[in-house]
């Protein structure tokens, strides 16, 4: 019985450690991710996406009324537009960081949302991946209790 133990808590120690070595180089490569939604009358929503310098991101807004306000990472505000029609942007970052797209839907109808941006893990992230290593070095440690001498 304890070699069968000692076998599946050093193959489970073993996953835990390439899962988190495959996640935390993962963490820093930005991927695309759709920003697609809808913003109901009254209502606020904040896309925040991680970028890197020259990591894009594009977005279309459609509806009565509406408010985007664009930051970069440092809190300096890029673009402030109001409108009731579409509005369409393109945003290229110039500073590695995260951005904030809020868009405030100041009309009686609901906004559309399209879009997508290049994101990747926040440190929070990062730190998550570097934690299943650190539990698979554990699980492998309490796995050697159970050697057959």
């Amino acid at each position: 019985m304890a070699g069968k133990v000692f076998y599946a808590t050093t193959i489970a120690g073993a996953l835990f450690i390439a899962i988190g070595i495959a996640s935390s180089v993962y963490a820093g490569v930005p991927v695309d991710v759709p920003v697609d939604g809808v913003v109901r009358p009254g209502q606020i929503d904040v896309i925040s996406p991680e970028m890197n310098v020259g990591s894009t991101a594009s977005l279309t807004v459609q509806g009565s009324s509406y408010e985007v306000t664009v930051t970069d990472p440092e809190g300096r505000e890029l673009v402030l537009e109001r409108g009731n029609s579409t509005f369409n942007y393109e945003l290229t970052a110039q500073r590695a960081g995260e951005y904030r797209i809020l868009v405030n839907n100041t009309g009686t109808t609901d906004l559309s949302i399209a879009g997508r941006a290049e994101t990747k893990s926040s440190p929070l992230g990062l730190t998550g991946a570097l934690m299943l290593v650190v539990t698979g070095v554990i699980v492998i440690g309490l796995g050697l209790r159970f050697r057959k001498n």
